[in-house]
């Protein structure tokens, strides 16, 4: 569970805060920790809210690597307001607290909240009791004198929304806007302010304060350029100090800011600027507050805030953003697989996009994953994505992300896509071969230009990617029939990578049995008949096809496996097994006279059509898939739209609506007799 530590010098207002936190972040342990209390032992925490600025070095002191500190910033509710603003109409109010620094502090909040700054006063205990007059709003109860009755009390303070942002980035919360706690909270609380200086410069502070060294850094200035705060890390980049930069030009104190461009009121223009030896990130805005004009200068690391954006995006998507396998979970030792790890290993020290071939259930994936791990990517995301697995109509969105309001029941928030989440890392694209001929266009793009542009936006966004793809067609025989892309082929098969089938290194079956025992925490052995019978079952499923086989003989729990104990497709290997060899990426298959040459995939879902028929009903798209899986035989439900449509116009099956379903004809039915025994 998430944690938030609130770091106060006042009990009762960390109590407040508590309160607040809860409503809004209701699955996240919140801690109240008095400054009092700390005494060396270490606060481990995901976000640090620090109730004021001056306890924030001594907090960093005692949380540990990675907090992410948020200083409070506040507000008042909207009810205390109006009783102000009521106030304000009769005459001056004087603003009550218990020192000087804390009643100013409250009567610029009251300013920013459009109270008129001739109408306000301040009044803290050392001040003589007759010129406490006027409407008195008080904001401390132990400051104000006996006998005085304030117009209006407001206990504690309130955290603003921007605070509340702040907390939710620090947790990792994307959808705070959707919170219901957080709306209410918005409605109860003021957040319409009226820009100040000191607003400007605490705000940008905020972002920076954190564990460890800042990397980003705030200059602020007058109209007349002169700089009248500079950070520590701002400073730093010209070898001075703060205090030494206030009072002097700011092009004079930093000559590199020159070549950038002052932009007005756009807080989102950021330039690139390259000195000594570093890139950064500049933000240069001249903003009007308060009827006059002053500026600030933001700066931030380029390849940090690169670093900072990639371990968001791994917050995003979570587990689903690591690779779990490597080299040494390829089991087998056979020559052609040995061969096919060594060239799988040089080509991980690559860039370059590779398309991964190979029959179903080979471990496109595990290389994959292994690639990604044994590369110079292996600390960034892998992610996997299937494209026969998506409904087209969302695949795209989901590789490019999608704008607020793109369309119909997308998040109002918008999303980021499959490329951005894995930008510096690695993009598994399965089942290349289903992907839409559309989408073929706008991923070539995507390879050709490393940018993304996300459906209904028009910003163009730069990612780092590579792609390694992956398919059981042949790409080539797909070109021809212009169901792919040639252009799109050539740019993925920058690297071809073939990963051989079972049937052609049987010495690894064994081997692959024992390892999968280990995984499933059983142990048995075979008789020497019913390890012949398993060498000689062609596994048309692959590795896949090959766990099963064991998972079911793990189930039967005994110590010994006989032939009898096979599965009933190992025992009569020819009962279930094409009358072929499954060579690599072999596209066709002869059948009786009379029928046009099918590929193996439309055999297999024809085959599978026949067994639901004998079960007396019609076969539909969801029951052939899951036929097929149970064969272990893996083709998306898309593709098996395709394949009953080509066996359709074969006559080999009937389509009929509604629940007729799907029926093998009688020349379906003399393929099948002649093409599976047993049938």
């Amino acid at each position: 569970m998430k944690k938030i530590a609130i770091i106060s010098n006042i009990p009762i207002t960390a109590d407040n805060h508590k309160a607040a936190l809860n409503s809004v972040f209701s699955d996240v342990s919140i801690e109240v920790v008095p400054i009092c209390d700390l005494h060396g032992e270490q606060i481990k925490a995901d976000v640090a809210l620090v109730t004021a600025m001056d306890i924030v070095p001594y907090a960093k002191k005692h949380l540990s690597p990675g907090t992410s500190i948020v200083l409070g910033m506040y507000t008042l509710l909207k009810e205390q307001l109006e009783k102000i603003k009521q106030l304000a109409l009769i005459g001056d109010i004087t603003v009550v607290h218990e020192n000087r620094r804390a009643a100013l502090t409250r009567l610029n909040l009251l300013q920013r909240l459009g109270i008129a700054q001739e109408r306000l006063h301040i009044w803290y205990p050392g001040l003589g009791e007759e010129i406490l007059t006027g409407q008195i709003v008080s904001f401390s109860s132990e400051a104000v004198p006996k006998g005085v009755m304030p117009e209006v009390q407001i206990p504690g303070r309130v955290l603003s929304i921007t605070t509340l942002f702040e907390v939710a980035l620090g947790l990792g919360v994307q959808d705070i806007l959707s919170n219901e706690g957080f709306t209410s909270y918005c409605n109860r609380v003021c957040t319409h302010f009226i820009p100040s200086l000191d607003d400007l410069t605490i705000g940008e502070l905020n972002a920076m304060v954190g564990n460890d060294p800042p990397q980003k850094g705030l200059v602020a200035f007058t109209q007349s350029m002169i700089i009248f705060y500079c950070d520590e890390y701002a400073s730093s980049l010209v070898g001075s100090t703060g205090d030494n930069l206030i009072g002097r030009e700011l092009f004079d104190a930093f000559p590199f800011l020159r070549s950038c461009k002052i932009h007005t009121g756009d807080y989102d223009q950021e330039q690139i600027v390259v000195y000594g030896g570093k890139t950064y990130v500049v933000k240069l805005n001249l903003i009007l507050q308060t009827k006059k004009e002053t500026g600030y200068v933001y700066i931030s690391d380029y390849w940090v805030e690169e670093q900072r954006q990639v371990q968001l995006r791994r917050k995003v998507s979570g587990n689903k953003s690591k690779a779990k396998y490597s080299f040494h979970n390829i089991v087998g030792s056979s020559p052609a697989l040995i061969e096919c790890k060594n060239i799988a290993y040089r080509m991980a020290c690559s860039n370059s996009n590779i398309l991964i071939t190979g029959a179903t259930g080979v471990g496109k994936e595990l290389f994959a994953q292994s690639i990604h791990n044994a590369s110079e990517r292996k600390n960034q995301p892998f992610i996997a994505v299937n494209c026969g697995a998506i409904v087209e109509s969302l695949l795209e969105s989901e590789l490019f992300g999608y704008e607020k309001g793109a369309f119909t029941g997308a998040n109002k928030n918008g999303k980021q896509g499959l490329f951005e989440l894995a930008h510096k890392g690695t993009l598994f694209l399965d089942e290349i071969g289903e992907m839409p001929l559309h989408l073929q266009v706008r991923l070539l793009r995507v390879l050709q230009e490393k940018e993304v542009v996300r459906v209904g936006g028009n910003q163009v966004i730069v990612v780092d990617v590579r792609v390694i793809a992956a398919t059981n067609k042949d790409i080539p025989s797909m070109i021809e029939n212009r169901e792919f892309r040639s252009d799109l082929f050539y740019r993925l098969n920058v690297l071809p990578l073939y990963i051989p089938p079972l049937s052609s290194r049987k010495e690894d079956i064994m081997p692959l049995c024992e390892y999968f025992q280990r995984e499933l925490g059983v142990s048995f052995r075979f008789s020497p008949e019913a390890e012949k019978k398993m060498l000689e079952y062609p596994f048309t499923g692959n590795v896949r096809e090959l766990h099963n086989c064991v998972e079911y003989l793990a189930n039967l729990a005994i110590p010994e496996v006989k032939v009898t104990d096979l599965p009933s497709y190992v025992r009569g290997a020819e009962s279930v097994s094409l009358n072929v060899q499954n060579r690599n990426m072999e596209n066709s298959m002869p059948l009786v006279p009379g029928a046009m040459s099918l590929t193996t995939e439309s055999m297999q879902v024809l085959h599978a059509v026949f067994k639901i028929n004998m079960t007396g009903v019609g076969a539909g798209r969801r029951s052939i898939h899951m036929c097929l899986n149970n064969l272990g035989v893996f083709i998306s439900e898309t593709s098996i739209r395709k394949y009953v449509m080509e066996l359709e116009d074969s006559l080999l099956v009937t389509v009929s609506r509604g629940r007729g379903g799907v029926r093998v004809t009688e020349q379906g039915i003399e393929i099948i007799k002649k093409n599976f025994k047993n049938s």
